[in-house]
C-alpha cells in the first residue's frame, strides 16, 4: 500500500503474559476522626500504587477517597513484595482489601457488642457500621461516632493473601496489539502511524492509571523495534553507547496518538480483587507487530532488532 511516495504496512501481533499470584500483607487502622491509614511494605514505581491501594480500601471500608491514607516502601511495614511481574496489584490490593474487610469486621463486632443500644431502631434491631456512608436497619453509624462512643483510639486490621493452599492456577493476560507503518522507500526510515492495543488484565481497578501503564508499554517497545540497542566493544566487551548522547529512545515527536481499550472481566482465579498482570504485557508484543507491518509494507522480514536504515536498504 502507498501514501504517496510512502510504504504503508499493517501488522499485529497477540501476547500472553504469566500472572504470577504472590503471598502479601497488609495493615488497615481505622482511627476515631473517621480515616483509615493503609500500610504494606510494598513501593509504588510511579505506576499508580498509592492510588489504587486507597481505592481498594475506600471501597470496600465505605469510606471517600480523601480519608484514606497510604503508607508504603517501608520495610518495617507488614511484608509484601517488590514490583515486580506486573504483580503488585493483583496481590499487594488482595492483601488491603483483606485488611480493610477485617477492619471494617472488628467495627461491626464492636458495634453488636459496645455502648451502641441508644442506636438500636424501634425494632429492636442492632445498627452497625460495616460502612461508614451505609445505612442497615434504617439507620447510619459513622466509624468516628462508633470508636467515640465506645471510647476506642483505633481499630486495625490484618490482611494476609496467600494463594497457595488453591494450589497452581494457569493464569495469564492476554493482548492483542495492532500497528500501522509508514517506511520512506529510499531512505528506510520507518514510522510509526497508527497503534490500538487491546488488553485482557482482569478487572481494571482506576482504567486512567491502567492506561498510562499500557501507553507506556507502547512506547517502550517502539523504542525496542525501532530505536533502542546496546552496543559493545568486541575487544573490551563494555557498553560503548553508555549514555543518552548515544542511544537512541523515542520522543513525543516519535509517537502518533495511540488508542488503547481493555476487554477483560472480573477474574476470580486470579486475585480475590479480579486483576491480573498488566504492566509488561503492554509492551511484549508491540515490536513484533511493527516488524510485521514493516514486512507488509516492504517484503522485508527482520529478526533482529531494532529495524535499522541499514538492514532495510
Amino acid at each position: 500500500m502507498r501514501d504517496g511516495r510512502y510504504l504503508i504496512g499493517q501488522g499485529m501481533a497477540g501476547a500472553i503474559y504469566t500472572h504470577w499470584r504472590w503471598p502479601a500483607q497488609a495493615r488497615v487502622t481505622l482511627m476515631r476522626d473517621g480515616s483509615a491509614l493503609v500500610e504494606a511494605g510494598t513501593h509504588d514505581l510511579g505506576t499508580g500504587t498509592y492510588t489504587v491501594l486507597q481505592q481498594i480500601a475506600a471501597e470496600t471500608l465505605g469510606l471517600p477517597l480523601e480519608r484514606i491514607s497510604v503508607r508504603i516502601g517501608d520495610t518495617r511495614l507488614p511484608t509484601s513484595h517488590a514490583s515486580i511481574g506486573s504483580a503488585t496489584l493483583a496481590n499487594a490490593g488482595a492483601s488491603v482489601m483483606l485488611a480493610a474487610k477485617d477492619a471494617r469486621d472488628k467495627a461491626i463486632a464492636l458495634a453488636r457488642t459496645g455502648q451502641f443500644a441508644p442506636f438500636a431502631d424501634a425494632n429492636g434491631d442492632e445498627v452497625f457500621a460495616s460502612a461508614g456512608s451505609q445505612a442497615l436497619s434504617g439507620q447510619i453509624v459513622a466509624y468516628e461516632d462508633l470508636l467515640t462512643r465506645n471510647d476506642v483510639a483505633s481499630l486495625t486490621g490484618e490482611g494476609k493473601y496467600d494463594p497457595s493452599p488453591a494450589g497452581a492456577k494457569a493464569t495469564f493476560s492476554f493482548s492483542a496489539v495492532f500497528a500501522e507503518v509508514r517506511v520512506d522507500p529510499d531512505l528506510g526510515l520507518v514510522r510509526l502511524n497508527r497503534f490500538v492495543g487491546a488488553y485482557d488484565c482482569g478487572r481494571v481497578i482506576n482504567p486512567k492509571t491502567a492506561r498510562s501503564q499500557a501507553i507506556g508499554g507502547i512506547i517502550w517497545g517502539v523504542g525496542q523495534a525501532l530505536m533502542e540497542q546496546s552496543e559493545t566493544d568486541p575487544a573490551m566487551g563494555r557498553f560503548i553507547n553508555r549514555n543518552y548522547s548515544g542511544y537512541l529512545v523515542p520522543t513525543c515527536a516519535d509517537i502518533p496518538e495511540l488508542d488503547v481499550l481493555f476487554v477483560g472481566d472480573f477474574d476470580e482465579e486470579a486475585s480475590p480483587i479480579g486483576g491480573k498482570g498488566l504492566g509488561e504485557l503492554t509492551s511484549v508484543s508491540v515490536a513484533p507487530a511493527i516488524a510485521n507491518a514493516v514486512y507488509h509494507a516492504t517484503g522485508r522480514r527482520v529478526r533482529d532488532l531494532p529495524i535499522t536504515i541499514e538492514k532495510l536498504l
